[in-house]
């Protein structure tokens, strides 16, 4: 629906028509919008960027009351803002999660050009399809036959739609354009009768006065009307008669002077027609007139054509001037029209046969489209069936609270007969009422009440026999046949708590034998966004052979930075091909570990865009290109297996796509009114590498951002007291300081490389040294005198230790089906891990103490 067709629905249902408000819902959101979705919708897997998506879900309605607060009362907000989302998404109220959903994206989103009717089951079909007793008949092939009406009903309009418009023009258009012509040349002699008869007027006023006698003012007056001559030849000409009438001047006919022509008769009609008689007539009715007849051609008296002539009295002498012109060249006109309206109505008669060919013999080809499709859908639907039942995975189809389907892997993992798994009551069986199955549990109860449930998530089954399973669940909303429901999966899980990580990936892959040299130009010459997917989809079986090989962790960050900046520039290129140019210069970003080649291969995407300032004022017009232009970077990425950053921090945030006069204000504010607290958002900004684009845009940022040395001082201290409080993981007599979850104690990895990245971090500002890399970092404040080589080695030499330590626990969990964070078992340490992880914490904590020193001048552990 459009703006207009919503607001006229809300006025009809609501009272108000509140165009306002359905703009707002169907429009980009701003800034202020963006943060709120941040504070309050980071949902898991829910790509943000798609932003009129966002405020199509009901999360939006707490901005929605917000923006019109005051204008409208907040039931009325909610009431249009609901009638919205009814009116586009057939009467649901979609959330956010919706818009991960394949099905819902294609049936509301992807396929509105598709009749409904086209997209969904029915209800019989629904019912009878996933137990395969829909379609028991066997394939048949049918041949497309065309009867009689078929024809008709395609060439009979065709025809009839020329025919009438072939008429129309003789009966309507061509008579309108003789008369238009006609018309002309009535006006034409009309002011030259006009001009004429003010002439004879000159003398009848002369012999009004006594300035001359009637005759002779008369005879003069003839003389200069005979004289007077007008067409392309010159030949046209007025006469002059009497209301007797008798001739009194015709330059043409001096025979006819004096000559009474009562019984004068039309050459052509006879004594039907006498202009001369039709003249007086006129005059006396209404003292002008026009009249048709048929007189010699000007000067050649052997030649009569057809004549349009003009009259006026004069009535002092009781005189009527009058004038002509020839119409035969009107009828050559239009003979001439009718002869090119014939020849186009054969050209398209012609062109209509060949049409009407074409579209019958298209029309056949697309009914035997259609039966073999058909065909084809019969058999594609038993293929999946098929395809489900022999999958290695369990899974079960519930539509409305109600399961509908399981496959027979689900019903053999579980022990339960096919009618037993389709009950509810099952769950409470297989999923015992433990502690740890409380997360569990609470999502099943949220699936069978209806409500939205995605994501992977453990649980402690028990088996039909008694018997005990741990089980990998996965929920996905569908939307099925008009109806919504979920696909709940599961599979059994194998546990290998010391297992190193193993390939990812079969060995067959081509990839997997190719050089780091040859993977990157592989993604360096992709002609397309799925190419570039597919290879990415090998990157960690070569990074796994890579390990396996013996590759520092040095040259594993670098593999799969390069791989992830290429994949970058590529996606960029391919998407400015298929666009317009930019408006403007611009430069995309890449920010935290992806800026610093620190990333692993299971680390999310951060990054920005900039762009050049616009003389002519354009900012918000750019803005929009470089928002869509990001928003598709961002959404390829994610697809690549490089996750949306859950805090925002993407070129598709309206945040981060920012010209370079609003990206250098902001670094002043954030460097001026930095505050303990808001450095989180600050942290990510202070490592930025740019990936493509316009150089000079990133390197002006980053000399902006040196240069702001009076602000800069206030916030390296903010950012040291920041620092000084995130300790390190250990314990007051040294051991290292874990957490618990689920009665398991873990070491949070990240709290292990954090502090070496802030280190190496707030020197390189202070000191402005310009790469980003924390190893480079390291190596340059070495160079510089700020730290010596035996603490560059060491601080290296750490922070590589955790980051494989951390890359292998995420390798391990990926393999093992878990889910991929920085939190480590401490189980899954050996001893002589264990001591070296406390050994190299500690001398971490010495580090930390420097910067309390170098920084504040106080002792850390005076710091709260």
């Amino acid at each position: 629906m459009n703006l207009s067709e919503h607001a006229d629905h809300t006025e009809k249902v609501v009272g108000i028509r509140a165009e306002d408000i359905h703009k707002w819902i169907d429009g980009f959101f701003d800034l202020e919008g963006f943060d709120s979705f941040l504070r309050r919708g980071k949902v898991g897997g829910f790509n943000p960027y798609g932003h009129r998506q966002y405020r199509h879900c009901i999360e939006a309605l707490d901005d929605a009351l917000k923006e019109f607060e005051g204008k409208y009362t907040p039931e009325q907000i909610r009431l249009v803002f609901e009638t919205h989302l009814k009116d586009d998404y057939d009467g649901y109220l979609p959330v956010q999660k919706d818009f991960e959903d394949g099905n819902f994206k294609e049936k509301y989103h992807e396929n509105d050009d598709v009749p409904l009717a086209d997209r969904i089951l029915n209800k019989a079909e629904l019912d009878e399809y996933f137990k395969g007793k829909f379609y028991t008949a066997k394939r048949k092939r049918r041949e497309s036959s065309f009867n009689f009406k078929f024809w008709l009903g395609i060439s009979l309009p065709t025809i009839a739609a020329v025919i009438l418009f072939v008429s129309s023009i003789f009966v309507f258009i061509v008579p309108q354009f003789k008369e238009n012509l006609l018309d002309q040349k009535r006006l034409m002699i009309r002011e030259l009768t006009a001009t004429a008869s003010s002439a004879i007027q000159h003398y009848v006023e002369k012999a009004a006065m006594n300035e001359m006698s009637l005759a002779e003012a008369q005879s003069q007056a003839a003389f200069a009307i005979k004289a007077l001559r007008y067409g392309e030849e010159g030949k046209d000409y007025f006469w002059i008669t009497d209301e007797r009438p008798r001739m009194v001047m015709h330059p043409y006919r001096s025979d006819l002077k004096g000559v009474d022509l009562t019984s004068y008769q039309d050459p052509k009609n006879g004594s039907n027609t006498n202009p001369f008689v039709e003249s007086v007539r006129l005059v006396e009715q209404s003292n002008e007139g026009y009249l048709e007849y048929f007189w010699q051609w000007k000067d050649d008296p052997d030649r009569l054509t057809p004549k349009l002539s003009y009259v006026r009295g004069i009535p002092e002498w009781d005189w009527i001037i009058g004038t002509g012109v020839y119409i035969d060249d009107v009828d050559l006109e239009i003979e001439n029209l009718t002869r090119k309206i014939l020849f186009t109505f054969a050209y398209i008669t012609l062109g209509l046969i060949a049409l009407l060919l074409y579209i019958l013999r298209q029309s056949l080809r697309i009914e035997r489209n259609r039966l073999q499709a058909e065909s084809g859908l019969i058999e594609a639907k038993e293929r999946y069936r098929t395809l489900v039942e022999a999958s290695s995975e369990g899974y079960v189809l519930e539509l409305e609270g109600e399961h509908v389907y399981s496959n027979l892997a689900f019903q053999r993992l579980l022990g339960y007969s096919e009618d037993e798994s389709l009950s509810r009551e099952i769950w409470s069986s297989v999923i015992p009422d433990l502690a740890i199955n409380q997360d569990a549990r609470s999502r099943l109860k949220d699936v069978f009440l209806g409500k939205t449930v995605r994501g992977e998530f453990e649980a402690h089954a028990r088996k039909r026999n008694g018997e005990s399973i741990e089980l990998l669940m996965r929920v996905s909303r569908i939307f099925f046949s008009e109806k919504n429901g979920h696909v709940i999966s599961l599979r059994p899980i194998t546990r290998n708590a010391t297992a190193m990580p193993s390939m990812l990936m079969n060995n067959a892959n081509p990839l997997s034998n190719q050089s780091a040299v040859d993977f990157l130009q592989a993604i360096r010459i992709s002609e397309s966004e799925g190419h570039i997917i597919r290879l990415l989809n090998a990157l960690p079986a070569y990074v796994d052979r890579q390990i396996r090989q013996g590759d520092s962790t040095t040259r594993i960050r670098d593999m799969i930075a390069q791989a992830y900046n290429e994949t970058v520039k590529r996606y960029i290129e391919l998407a400015l091909h298929e666009s317009e140019s930019p408006p403007v210069p611009f430069g995309f970003l890449s920010l935290g570990s992806a800026a610093r080649r620190e990333m692993t291969l299971f680390s999310d995407q951060d990054n920005a865009l900039v762009f050049a300032d616009d003389a002519a004022g354009e900012l918000e017009q750019n803005r929009k290109y470089f928002l869509n232009l990001a928003n598709r970077i961002c959404s390829k990425l994610d697809q690549s297996g490089f996750p949306f950053c859950q805090g925002g921090i993407m070129a598709a945030n309206p945040k981060w796509c920012l010209s370079l006069s609003e990206w250098k204000k902001n670094v002043s504010e954030k460097f001026e009114n930095a505050t303990v607290e808001s450095l989180l958002e600050v942290n990510i900004f202070l490592d930025f590498n740019q990936i493509y684009g316009e150089q000079s845009l990133s390197e002006s940022l980053r000399n902006y951002m040196f240069q702001q040395s009076k602000s800069l001082n206030v916030f390296l201290k903010n950012y040291a007291l920041s620092y000084s409080r995130c300790k390190v993981p250990l314990n007051a007599f040294g051991n290292l300081k874990t957490k618990q979850k689920d009665g398991v104690e873990y070491l949070d990895l990240k709290d292990c490389i954090t502090p070496i990245v802030v280190f190496a971090r707030i020197y390189a500002l202070k000191h402005q040294v310009e790469v980003p890399s924390t190893l480079d970092r390291l190596e340059s404040l070495q160079k510089i005198g700020v730290i010596d080589r035996n603490s560059c080695q060491e601080i290296s030499d750490i922070f590589s230790f955790f980051w494989q330590l951390r890359f292998n626990n995420q390798l391990r969990d990926h393999n093992e089906l878990q889910r991929i964070d920085d939190t480590l078992n401490v189980k899954d340490l050996s001893d002589s891990q264990r001591r070296t992880c406390r050994k190299m914490l500690s001398s971490l904590a010495v580090y930390q103490a420097r910067v309390s020193y170098d920084f504040l001048g106080v002792d850390p552990q005076l710091i709260d």
